[in-house]
């Protein structure tokens, strides 16, 4: 939590320097305040400061339990990645003759691991300045209070791959709705495809394993993301890491950097909490 700048108060009489959340005092201004004798300004002075002393409390209770939510989110979110694997691409596009993964592909995999740990996300059209655009907001909240909120702009899906209109304006709509939403949430999640091209080149050969030079690659990388061999290895279903199969090999480096930047990420927080 960033720390709240002290401010500066001049002696004026008998008022002194209060320190932050000092019950105390606050309870002594409380008791001179009902004593008759207290000069009217005086009162009204001590009345200020302790005023000042319970909203400044209040402002760092707030900041302490907002800090606390997002390191919660980032904890469940980095359990989340490690838990997520590949999306299969299981629907034929018959225009291009390739596979593709389309919502429910995503949404059957994800939303499962996302409410295991405390997550649930909404998705609704915004206001959009672009004309002939969707805007699409994806709003990931977790449980603990935090959420963080994704939103792009997507053209109207209103014509054919022949550039020829042939949807109606609400099918558009509801077209490029689903497509944003597709895309936001493999964004947002970083999620990665069984093929990256879209279908169009034929699967990487998953009996060949990592080279040597991979394989120190993931040890350093694994021992950088505070995890052991065997709980790595249980994870990936090998048993060891030179088994793991060079397809794999850019979902496994990019799963383990996540992880290492969601560390990395929450040490800093510490550092200034």
């Amino acid at each position: 939590m960033t720390a709240l700048a002290k401010q500066e108060i001049a002696p004026q009489e008998d008022v002194r320097l209060i320190p932050a959340n000092d019950a105390p005092m606050v309870a002594m201004i409380e008791r001179i305040a009902m004593d008759p004798n207290i000069p009217i300004d005086r009162l009204e002075k001590m009345l200020a400061m302790k005023e000042r002393m319970e909203d400044r409390s209040r402002e760092m209770a707030r900041e302490d339990r907002i800090e606390a939510a997002r390191r919660e989110w980032l904890s469940a979110f980095s359990a989340v990645q490690a838990e997520i694997g590949p999306i299969f691409r299981t629907n034929d596009n018959k225009h291009t003759k390739s596979k593709y993964a389309d919502l429910a592909d995503i949404e059957r995999v994800v939303t499962p691991i996302l409410t295991k740990h405390g997550f649930s996300t909404t998705s609704a059209p915004v206001h959009c300045d672009l004309a002939g655009h969707i805007r699409m907001q994806l709003t990931i909240g977790h449980a603990g209070g935090h959420e963080k909120v994704y939103e792009d702009d997507f053209p109207l899906d209103n014509t054919g791959s022949g550039g020829t209109v042939n949807k109606t304006a609400i099918q558009a709509k509801g077209s490029t709705q689903t497509y944003a939403r597709r895309y936001l949430k493999a964004s947002a999640l970083d999620l990665a495809f069984f093929d990256d091209k879209d279908g169009n080149a034929p699967p990487a050969k998953t009996d060949e394993p990592i080279t040597e030079a991979q394989v120190s690659v993931i040890r350093d990388l694994v021992a950088k993301a505070e995890l052991e061999t065997d709980q790595f290895c249980n994870h990936w279903k090998v048993e060891s890491i030179p088994d793991i199969p060079s397809s794999k090999f850019n979902e496994v480096v990019g799963s383990l950097r996540r992880r290492i930047a969601v560390i990395a990420d929450r040490a800093k927080g510490n550092a200034n909490g």
